[in-house]
Protein backbone atom coordinates (compact mmCIF):
# COMPACT_ATOMS: atom_id res chain seq x y z
CA UNK A 1 0.00 0.00 0.00
CA UNK A 2 1.28 3.59 -0.70
CA UNK A 3 2.69 5.75 2.13
CA UNK A 4 4.79 7.86 0.24
CA UNK A 5 4.90 11.76 1.75
CA UNK A 6 3.94 14.75 -0.25
CA UNK A 7 6.26 16.86 -2.02
CA UNK A 8 6.46 20.43 -0.49
CA UNK A 9 4.50 23.03 -2.32
CA UNK A 10 2.81 19.58 -4.19
CA UNK A 11 -0.94 19.24 -4.79
CA UNK A 12 -2.56 16.94 -2.04
CA UNK A 13 -2.18 13.18 -3.23
CA UNK A 14 -5.26 11.96 -3.55
CA UNK A 15 -5.71 8.49 -1.18
CA UNK A 16 -7.08 5.85 -3.15
CA UNK A 17 -9.44 2.46 -2.51
CA UNK A 18 -10.53 -0.26 -5.20
CA UNK A 19 -13.64 -1.67 -4.40
CA UNK A 20 -14.96 -5.23 -5.56
CA UNK A 21 -17.95 -7.37 -4.86
CA UNK A 22 -18.26 -10.67 -5.07
CA UNK A 23 -21.17 -13.24 -5.01
CA UNK A 24 -19.67 -16.46 -6.21
CA UNK A 25 -16.85 -16.74 -8.61
CA UNK A 26 -14.32 -17.00 -5.37
CA UNK A 27 -11.98 -18.81 -8.34
CA UNK A 28 -11.48 -15.74 -10.14
CA UNK A 29 -11.15 -13.64 -7.01
CA UNK A 30 -6.96 -14.84 -6.54
CA UNK A 31 -6.10 -13.40 -9.85
CA UNK A 32 -7.74 -9.80 -9.63
CA UNK A 33 -6.45 -9.58 -6.23
CA UNK A 34 -3.18 -9.77 -7.60
CA UNK A 35 -3.65 -7.35 -10.18
CA UNK A 36 -4.23 -5.06 -7.81
CA UNK A 37 -1.40 -6.01 -5.91
CA UNK A 38 0.72 -5.28 -8.75
CA UNK A 39 -0.42 -1.82 -9.56
CA UNK A 40 3.00 0.43 -10.24
CA UNK A 41 0.95 3.31 -8.52
CA UNK A 42 -0.16 1.64 -4.97
CA UNK A 43 -3.48 1.63 -3.97
CA UNK A 44 -3.77 2.66 -0.56
CA UNK A 45 -6.80 0.36 0.15
CA UNK A 46 -8.25 -2.50 -1.27
CA UNK A 47 -11.93 -3.77 -0.08
CA UNK A 48 -13.17 -6.94 -1.27
CA UNK A 49 -17.13 -7.11 -0.29
CA UNK A 50 -18.82 -10.01 0.09
CA UNK A 51 -22.24 -10.30 -0.83
CA UNK A 52 -23.35 -13.55 0.14
CA UNK A 53 -26.08 -13.78 2.40
CA UNK A 54 -23.77 -15.90 4.59
CA UNK A 55 -20.04 -14.64 4.44
CA UNK A 56 -17.76 -16.78 2.56
CA UNK A 57 -14.40 -14.76 1.88
CA UNK A 58 -12.00 -15.32 4.69
CA UNK A 59 -10.06 -12.34 5.85
CA UNK A 60 -7.36 -11.60 3.56
CA UNK A 61 -4.37 -10.36 4.42
CA UNK A 62 -3.64 -6.41 2.93
CA UNK A 63 -7.55 -6.73 1.91
CA UNK A 64 -10.76 -4.89 3.86
CA UNK A 65 -13.28 -7.53 3.94
CA UNK A 66 -16.91 -6.13 4.12
CA UNK A 67 -19.82 -7.99 4.24
CA UNK A 68 -23.10 -7.20 2.43
CA UNK A 69 -25.51 -10.07 3.38
CA UNK A 70 -26.91 -9.98 -0.35
CA UNK A 71 -28.23 -6.74 -0.69
CA UNK A 72 -27.20 -6.59 -4.36
CA UNK A 73 -24.03 -5.69 -6.52
CA UNK A 74 -24.71 -1.90 -5.97
CA UNK A 75 -25.81 -1.92 -2.45
CA UNK A 76 -22.31 -4.35 -1.60
CA UNK A 77 -20.77 -1.35 -3.31
CA UNK A 78 -22.01 1.18 -1.52
CA UNK A 79 -21.08 -0.58 1.28
CA UNK A 80 -17.29 -0.99 0.34
CA UNK A 81 -17.10 2.72 -0.02
CA UNK A 82 -18.82 3.44 3.43
CA UNK A 83 -15.69 1.26 4.45
CA UNK A 84 -12.97 3.00 2.59
CA UNK A 85 -11.36 6.40 3.48
CA UNK A 86 -10.41 7.61 -0.15
CA UNK A 87 -10.02 10.11 -2.17
CA UNK A 88 -10.61 8.90 -5.31
CA UNK A 89 -12.78 5.06 -5.60
CA UNK A 90 -12.30 2.42 -8.07
CA UNK A 91 -14.51 0.20 -8.93
CA UNK A 92 -13.65 -3.17 -10.61
CA UNK A 93 -14.88 -6.61 -10.49
CA UNK A 94 -14.12 -10.32 -10.07
CA UNK A 95 -13.54 -11.10 -13.44
CA UNK A 96 -11.72 -7.76 -13.93
CA UNK A 97 -7.71 -7.93 -15.03
CA UNK A 98 -6.17 -4.40 -14.37
CA UNK A 99 -3.17 -3.90 -16.14
CA UNK A 100 -0.39 -2.69 -13.73
CA UNK A 101 -0.50 0.77 -14.96
CA UNK A 102 -4.70 0.79 -14.46
CA UNK A 103 -4.38 2.94 -11.14
CA UNK A 104 -2.08 5.14 -12.81
CA UNK A 105 -3.80 6.14 -15.85
CA UNK A 106 -7.44 6.43 -14.47
CA UNK A 107 -5.66 8.58 -11.34
CA UNK A 108 -4.11 10.94 -13.75
CA UNK A 109 -7.58 11.64 -15.33
CA UNK A 110 -8.12 13.53 -11.43
CA UNK A 111 -5.62 16.01 -12.36
CA UNK A 112 -8.36 18.31 -13.48
CA UNK A 113 -10.74 19.55 -10.68
CA UNK A 114 -13.37 18.91 -13.81
CA UNK A 115 -13.14 15.28 -13.79
CA UNK A 116 -15.94 13.47 -11.44
CA UNK A 117 -15.26 10.06 -12.95
CA UNK A 118 -12.24 8.39 -15.18
CA UNK A 119 -12.16 4.79 -17.20
CA UNK A 120 -10.18 3.68 -19.59
CA UNK A 121 -10.09 1.11 -22.64
CA UNK A 122 -11.18 -2.31 -21.92
CA UNK A 123 -10.41 -5.48 -24.02
CA UNK A 124 -12.96 -8.41 -23.52
CA UNK A 125 -10.95 -11.66 -23.43
CA UNK A 126 -11.78 -14.87 -25.95
CA UNK A 127 -11.75 -18.42 -25.22
CA UNK A 128 -12.78 -21.65 -26.14
CA UNK A 129 -16.41 -21.79 -25.46
CA UNK A 130 -18.87 -20.13 -28.19
CA UNK A 131 -20.09 -17.89 -24.88
CA UNK A 132 -16.27 -16.93 -24.51
CA UNK A 133 -15.72 -16.28 -28.11
CA UNK A 134 -19.15 -14.52 -29.09
CA UNK A 135 -17.89 -11.65 -25.77
CA UNK A 136 -14.79 -10.86 -27.46
CA UNK A 137 -16.93 -9.80 -30.64
CA UNK A 138 -19.25 -8.46 -28.64
CA UNK A 139 -16.33 -6.30 -26.79
CA UNK A 140 -19.26 -4.19 -24.67
CA UNK A 141 -16.97 -2.27 -22.53
CA UNK A 142 -15.42 -0.51 -25.56
CA UNK A 143 -15.15 2.93 -24.67
CA UNK A 144 -16.86 4.70 -28.14
CA UNK A 145 -19.89 2.59 -26.95
CA UNK A 146 -19.98 4.62 -23.29
CA UNK A 147 -18.24 7.71 -24.80
CA UNK A 148 -19.16 9.01 -28.48
CA UNK A 149 -22.11 7.06 -28.97
CA UNK A 150 -24.12 6.90 -25.74
CA UNK A 151 -27.82 6.61 -25.95
CA UNK A 152 -28.13 9.22 -23.69
CA UNK A 153 -25.54 10.89 -21.56
CA UNK A 154 -22.09 9.26 -21.32
CA UNK A 155 -21.37 7.27 -18.76
CA UNK A 156 -18.87 4.22 -18.11
CA UNK A 157 -19.34 0.67 -16.49
CA UNK A 158 -18.54 -0.27 -13.30
CA UNK A 159 -15.86 -3.11 -14.13
CA UNK A 160 -13.64 -0.52 -15.51
CA UNK A 161 -14.63 3.12 -13.40
CA UNK A 162 -12.97 5.63 -10.67
CA UNK A 163 -15.20 7.99 -9.21
CA UNK A 164 -14.03 11.26 -7.09
CA UNK A 165 -15.53 9.92 -3.68
CA UNK A 166 -16.98 13.78 -2.47
CA UNK A 167 -19.00 13.32 -6.17
CA UNK A 168 -20.30 9.64 -5.13
CA UNK A 169 -21.06 10.93 -1.68
CA UNK A 170 -22.65 14.17 -3.11
CA UNK A 171 -25.29 12.03 -5.13
CA UNK A 172 -25.79 9.38 -2.31
CA UNK A 173 -23.74 6.88 -4.22
CA UNK A 174 -25.30 4.03 -6.24
CA UNK A 175 -29.26 3.36 -6.63
CA UNK A 176 -29.49 -0.34 -5.42
CA UNK A 177 -30.87 -1.68 -8.34
CA UNK A 178 -30.17 -5.01 -9.69
CA UNK A 179 -29.08 -3.82 -12.95
CA UNK A 180 -27.97 0.17 -14.80
CA UNK A 181 -26.68 1.35 -11.64
CA UNK A 182 -23.42 2.48 -13.51
CA UNK A 183 -25.38 4.72 -15.64
CA UNK A 184 -27.30 5.99 -13.35
CA UNK A 185 -24.69 6.80 -10.92
CA UNK A 186 -22.38 9.02 -13.96
CA UNK A 187 -25.62 10.47 -15.31
CA UNK A 188 -26.75 11.80 -11.80
CA UNK A 189 -22.85 13.20 -11.52
CA UNK A 190 -23.02 14.90 -14.04
CA UNK A 191 -26.08 16.72 -13.72
CA UNK A 192 -25.59 17.48 -9.89
CA UNK A 193 -22.06 18.38 -10.00
CA UNK A 194 -21.36 19.68 -13.76
CA UNK A 195 -17.89 17.41 -13.65
CA UNK A 196 -16.99 15.44 -16.88
CA UNK A 197 -16.01 11.99 -17.45
CA UNK A 198 -12.40 11.44 -19.13
CA UNK A 199 -10.67 8.19 -20.11
CA UNK A 200 -7.30 7.46 -20.72
CA UNK A 201 -8.01 5.42 -24.26
CA UNK A 202 -5.05 2.91 -23.27
CA UNK A 203 -6.09 -0.55 -22.64
CA UNK A 204 -5.48 -0.95 -19.36
CA UNK A 205 -7.82 -3.68 -18.36
CA UNK A 206 -9.04 -6.67 -19.48
CA UNK A 207 -12.13 -9.15 -18.56
CA UNK A 208 -13.09 -12.48 -18.31
CA UNK A 209 -15.83 -13.56 -19.90
CA UNK A 210 -18.38 -15.79 -19.37
CA UNK A 211 -18.51 -19.62 -20.01
CA UNK A 212 -21.89 -20.46 -20.50
CA UNK A 213 -23.87 -19.72 -23.33
CA UNK A 214 -27.26 -19.96 -21.27
CA UNK A 215 -26.00 -17.25 -18.58
CA UNK A 216 -24.62 -14.97 -21.98
CA UNK A 217 -28.54 -14.53 -23.12
CA UNK A 218 -29.72 -14.05 -19.55
CA UNK A 219 -27.09 -11.27 -19.02
CA UNK A 220 -28.56 -9.98 -22.50
CA UNK A 221 -32.17 -10.36 -21.60
CA UNK A 222 -31.40 -8.64 -17.98
CA UNK A 223 -29.77 -5.65 -19.70
CA UNK A 224 -32.86 -5.47 -21.78
CA UNK A 225 -34.88 -4.96 -18.90
CA UNK A 226 -32.36 -2.59 -17.20
CA UNK A 227 -32.16 -0.62 -20.34
CA UNK A 228 -36.04 0.31 -20.20
CA UNK A 229 -36.01 0.80 -16.36
CA UNK A 230 -32.95 3.60 -17.38
CA UNK A 231 -35.06 5.11 -19.43
CA UNK A 232 -38.73 5.28 -17.19
CA UNK A 233 -36.40 6.21 -14.05
CA UNK A 234 -34.94 8.82 -16.61
CA UNK A 235 -37.87 10.11 -18.43
CA UNK A 236 -38.72 13.06 -16.43
CA UNK A 237 -34.88 14.38 -17.07
CA UNK A 238 -34.51 14.40 -20.66
CA UNK A 239 -34.69 10.24 -21.67
CA UNK A 240 -37.40 9.43 -23.96
CA UNK A 241 -39.44 6.39 -23.63
CA UNK A 242 -39.36 4.47 -26.42
CA UNK A 243 -41.85 1.38 -27.81
CA UNK A 244 -40.20 -1.78 -28.09
CA UNK A 245 -40.07 -3.47 -31.37
CA UNK A 246 -43.78 -4.75 -32.52
CA UNK A 247 -44.09 -8.30 -31.50
CA UNK A 248 -44.44 -9.95 -34.93
CA UNK A 249 -41.14 -8.17 -36.27
CA UNK A 250 -39.19 -9.36 -32.70
CA UNK A 251 -40.40 -12.34 -33.32
CA UNK A 252 -39.05 -12.45 -37.14
CA UNK A 253 -36.10 -11.16 -35.45
CA UNK A 254 -35.56 -13.61 -33.16
CA UNK A 255 -36.13 -16.87 -35.44
CA UNK A 256 -33.88 -15.44 -38.17
CA UNK A 257 -31.08 -15.17 -35.81
CA UNK A 258 -31.35 -18.27 -34.48
CA UNK A 259 -31.70 -20.02 -38.00
CA UNK A 260 -28.57 -17.72 -39.30
CA UNK A 261 -26.74 -19.56 -36.23
CA UNK A 262 -27.65 -22.76 -37.45
CA UNK A 263 -26.43 -22.03 -40.68
CA UNK A 264 -22.92 -20.57 -39.69
CA UNK A 265 -21.73 -23.75 -38.10
CA UNK A 266 -20.17 -25.11 -41.06
CA UNK A 267 -18.32 -21.85 -41.40
CA UNK A 268 -15.96 -22.18 -38.69
CA UNK A 269 -15.88 -20.65 -35.14
CA UNK A 270 -15.70 -17.44 -35.73
CA UNK A 271 -18.80 -16.77 -37.85
CA UNK A 272 -20.85 -18.70 -35.23
CA UNK A 273 -19.57 -16.45 -32.94
CA UNK A 274 -20.42 -13.47 -34.41
CA UNK A 275 -23.97 -14.78 -35.28
CA UNK A 276 -24.21 -16.16 -31.45
CA UNK A 277 -23.78 -12.20 -30.74
CA UNK A 278 -27.12 -11.75 -32.95
CA UNK A 279 -29.35 -14.17 -30.97
CA UNK A 280 -27.79 -11.76 -27.49
CA UNK A 281 -29.30 -9.16 -29.48
CA UNK A 282 -32.62 -10.92 -29.65
CA UNK A 283 -32.64 -12.02 -26.21
CA UNK A 284 -31.84 -8.11 -25.46
CA UNK A 285 -34.89 -6.57 -27.23
CA UNK A 286 -37.09 -9.55 -25.66
CA UNK A 287 -35.74 -8.41 -22.22
CA UNK A 288 -37.20 -4.58 -23.06
CA UNK A 289 -40.28 -6.02 -24.68
CA UNK A 290 -40.82 -7.66 -21.29
CA UNK A 291 -40.20 -4.86 -18.97
CA UNK A 292 -42.15 -2.15 -21.28
CA UNK A 293 -45.59 -4.59 -20.64
CA UNK A 294 -45.09 -4.80 -17.30
CA UNK A 295 -44.59 -1.05 -16.94
CA UNK A 296 -47.92 -0.74 -18.80
CA UNK A 297 -49.52 -3.04 -17.06
CA UNK A 298 -48.29 -0.93 -13.46
CA UNK A 299 -49.93 1.61 -14.84
CA UNK A 300 -46.67 3.75 -16.36
CA UNK A 301 -46.71 6.28 -18.93
CA UNK A 302 -46.93 5.23 -22.73
CA UNK A 303 -43.79 5.36 -24.53
CA UNK A 304 -43.95 9.00 -26.80
CA UNK A 305 -40.67 8.25 -28.82
CA UNK A 306 -41.86 6.95 -32.47
CA UNK A 307 -38.68 4.85 -33.37
CA UNK A 308 -38.55 1.44 -31.65
CA UNK A 309 -35.86 0.19 -29.56
CA UNK A 310 -34.05 -2.06 -30.51
CA UNK A 311 -30.91 -3.83 -29.23
CA UNK A 312 -27.33 -1.59 -29.57
CA UNK A 313 -26.01 -5.45 -30.37
CA UNK A 314 -22.99 -5.83 -30.15
CA UNK A 315 -23.29 -2.63 -27.80
CA UNK A 316 -26.15 -2.85 -24.39
CA UNK A 317 -26.25 -0.99 -21.32
CA UNK A 318 -23.50 -2.40 -18.53
CA UNK A 319 -25.30 -3.19 -15.56
CA UNK A 320 -24.00 -6.23 -12.84
CA UNK A 321 -20.71 -7.39 -14.44
CA UNK A 322 -19.80 -9.50 -10.96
Amino acid sequence: MSGAPEAPGAAPRLRTAAVLPVRGHLDLLAAVLEGLRQQETALDEIVVVDDSPTPVIPPTPGVTVVHSGGAGPYAARNAGVAASAADVVFFLDARSRPTPGWVGGLLAQFADPQVGIAGSQTRVLGGESLAARASEVQQFAALDKYLANPFFLPYLPTCNLAVRRADFDAVGGFSTVRSGGDADLCWRVQQATGHVLAADERVLLEWVPRTDWRELLEQNFRYGGSHHALRVRWADRGLRMAEPLPTPRLVVRSGRAVVRLAAAAPRGRTALAQQFVAVAGACFDWGYWRAHRRALRAGAPAAVSSSPVSSPAPAAPAPDRR
